[in-house]
C-alpha cells in the first residue's frame, strides 16, 4: 500500500462510498469476533482489546510510509513483511509491558487474542485501501473485491496471532516480557507473510490460506489445553 493511495486518492471517498469502508474492517472484526469466543476461562477486557485493535489500525499509516519509502523500492511487495509484522506485534508488547495492563496478557492464549485485536485492524484499513482500488481503479465487481480482501485479511490476524503466541510463551516462563521475546515469533510469521506476497494468488488463496488456518487452528486448541492444565477452568492465574 501507499500512505498517498490510503490518505490522498481514497481518503476523500470514505463517506461517498463508506459500503466498501463498512465491508473492510467486517471480515476482520468477525475474524477477532471467532478468536475472543475461543477465550473461554480468562476472557480479556474488552477496553484493552479495543486499544489493540486501534493500535493495529493505527499503524498501518506508519507501514505505508516505510513501505513506499524503503521496503517497496527494494524488494517489491514481499518487503512488506519486514515492517508490518514488527509494528502490529509492538502493539501486544506494549500491553504485556503496561505496569497496569501487563497482568492482562498472562499465557500464550492472551498473547493470541491480543495479536488478532491488532492483526484485525491493520486488515481493516488496509481492506479499505485495496478495496477501494480494485473497485475504482482495477474494474473488479465489488463482491468479488470484498470476497477476495476479506478472505486476505484473514492473514493479518494469524500472522500476529501466531507471533503475539510467543510473546505469551515467554511470559508463561519467565514472568515479564523483554524487547527480545518479540524475535521468535516473528522470525516464524515474517517469511509467512513474505511467501504470501510472493506467490501467485491462486496459490496464496488456496494453499497457504488454509495452511494458515489449520497453524492458527493447532495453536489455540493447544493454548486451550494448557490453560485448562494450568487451573485457568477455575480460576485466573493471580496477578
Amino acid at each position: 500500500m501507499t500512505v498517498t493511495g490510503l490518505t490522498v486518492s481514497y481518503g476523500g471517498d470514505w463517506l461517498t462510498y463508506f459500503g466498501y469502508t463498512v465491508s473492510g474492517f467486517a471480515a476482520p472484526l468477525l475474524y477477532l469476533a471467532w478468536m475472543l469466543r475461543n477465550d473461554r476461562y480468562e476472557e480479556e477486557p474488552l477496553p484493552l482489546i479495543a486499544l489493540t485493535f486501534g493500535w493495529g489500525a493505527f499503524c498501518t499509516i506508519f507501514a505505508g510510509l516505510l513501505n513506499s519509502l524503503i521496503f517497496f523500492p527494494l524488494l517489491g511487495a514481499p518487503g512488506a513483511a519486514l515492517v508490518e509484522e514488527p509494528l502490529k506485534l509492538l502493539g501486544v508488547y506494549w500491553i504485556t509491558s503496561h505496569k497496569l495492563f501487563g497482568s492482562e496478557l498472562n499465557d500464550h492464549l492472551d498473547g493470541m487474542i491480543y495479536g488478532a485485536a491488532a492483526g484485525a485492524g491493520f486488515a481493516g484499513l488496509e481492506n479499505v485501501y485495496y478495496i477501494g482500488g480494485m473497485i475504482m481503479e482495477g474494474g473488479i465487481p465489488p463482491f468479488l473485491a470484498i470476497v477476495i480482501r476479506s478472505a486476505a485479511a484473514f492473514n493479518h490476524i494469524v500472522w500476529t496471532a501466531m507471533a503475539g503466541r510467543s510473546v505469551g510463551l515467554a511470559k508463561v516462563l519467565r514472568g515479564y516480557n523483554v524487547p527480545s521475546d518479540l524475535l521468535a515469533g516473528l522470525v516464524v510469521v515474517v517469511p509467512l507473510h513474505f511467501l504470501w506476497n510472493l506467490a501467485p494468488v491462486e496459490l496464496s488463496l488456496f494453499v497457504l490460506l488454509p495452511l494458515n488456518l489449520l497453524l492458527l487452528l493447532r495453536q489455540v486448541r493447544t493454548a486451550q489445553e494448557d490453560e485448562v492444565r494450568w487451573g485457568f477452568l477455575t480460576s485466573a492465574p493471580v496477578e
